[in-house]
C-alpha cells in the first residue's frame, strides 16, 4: 500500500524515509517550512492548500499517512486558505482557535473521514519511544526526583489547556513552562533564570488526551547541548510517549556531558 510522509522540520522525517518499507512513499512537505534539500523527492505545498493536497493523496492512491517534523502554526489572517481549506476550518469550528492538541486532533478527524489510516512514526522506528528507567550513567539524585514529581504534577493539571508539553524545576521552584516558543527556547530562557546551586531538571510528557499517532514530546542530540549550555543537570521524560531521536547519540553525548535522561511514567 502506498504510504505518504507528511513532513516537517528536523531529522525525524529523515529516519522515517530511511526506515520506510518497500512500498512506494510519496513525501510531502510545506512551503517556508519543510527543508527541501532533506529528500530527493518531495512535493510541496502552501500550508493552507488542503483541496490540492488531498487530490494529490487521491491521485497516487494514498491510503496511509504519516505525519513527523515540526511545523510552525501560522496565524490564522496568514493561512492562505483554498476552497477546501476554508471548509475544513468552518468544520473544525472552536477547535482551530484553541490549542495545537485540539487543532490537531480535529485535522486528524477530518483525514479519517476522508478515508486515510494515520499511522504513527513509531510504526516503522521500533526503538523511537522512550523506555522506562534511567538510560544514561548519570543517575537523578532525590533533590532531582523530587523536581521531576513535582514537574509531572503541574504538567497533568496544565494538560486540559493544552499549554506546552515541557517544564523546567529547580529545587522545587518552577523556572519555566513551555508554551508556544518550544522546548529548545524554553531552555535558554531557563538558563537565565537558574538559581545558584545544584539541580535544574527538563520534564518533558504528553498531554493527558493528545493522540500519540502527532506532536508527541522529542527530545534529540541539541536538547542535551541545549541542557548543558543552560547548567541543568538532566531530562525526564515520559516513557512509552516521548520519542528520542537518534538514541545512541543522544545517551552518549548525554553520558559524555553528565547529564542524566531517566524515563517515566
Amino acid at each position: 500500500m502506498t504510504i505518504a510522509l507528511i513532513a516537517g522540520k528536523g531529522t525525524l522525517p529523515r529516519q522515517i524515509v530511511q526506515a520506510c518499507p518497500s512500498p512506494p512513499l510519496h513525501i510531502i512537505g510545506f512551503e517556508g517550512q519543510t527543508p527541501v534539500d532533506l529528500y530527493d523527492h518531495i512535493t510541496l505545498f502552501p500550508l493552507g492548500n488542503i483541496g490540492k493536497i488531498l487530490a494529490y493523496l487521491h491521485h497516487h492512491h494514498i491510503k496511509q499517512i504519516i505525519f513527523a517534523g515540526a511545523l510552525e502554526r501560522p496565524s490564522l489572517s496568514t493561512l492562505q486558505l483554498d476552497k477546501t481549506g476554508i471548509q475544513w476550518l468552518t468544520k473544525l469550528g472552536w477547535r482551530a482557535l484553541k490549542g495545537d492538541n485540539d487543532l490537531l486532533a480535529g485535522i486528524l478527524t477530518l483525514l479519517e473521514q476522508e478515508g486515510f489510516e494515520i499511522l504513527k512514526p513509531s510504526d516503522f522506528l521500533n526503538t523511537l519511544l522512550a523506555p522506562a528507567g534511567c538510560l544514561t550513567t548519570a543517575q537523578p539524585t532525590a533533590e532531582d526526583l523530587a523536581d521531576i514529581q513535582r514537574g509531572k504534577v503541574i504538567l497533568e493539571a496544565l494538560a486540559p489547556y493544552d499549554v506546552g508539553q515541557a517544564i523546567i524545576i529547580q529545587q522545587g521552584l518552577v523556572l519555566g513552562i513551555e508554551a508556544i516558543e518550544g522546548t529548545a527556547r524554553l531552555i535558554e530562557r531557563c538558563g537565565l533564570l537558574k538559581r545558584a546551586g545544584v539541580g535544574g531538571v527538563l520534564v518533558k510528557m504528553a498531554k493527558s488526551d493528545q493522540d500519540h499517532r502527532i506532536d508527541l514530546p522529542t527530545i534529540g542530540p541539541q536538547t542535551i547541548d541545549q541542557l548543558k549550555v543552560a547548567g541543568l543537570v538532566g531530562v525526564a521524560i515520559e516513557a512509552g510517549t516521548t520519542q528520542i531521536l537518534d538514541k545512541p547519540a543522544v545517551i552518549n553525548k548525554a553520558n559524555d556531558l553528565g547529564l542524566f535522561i531517566i524515563g517515566i511514567h
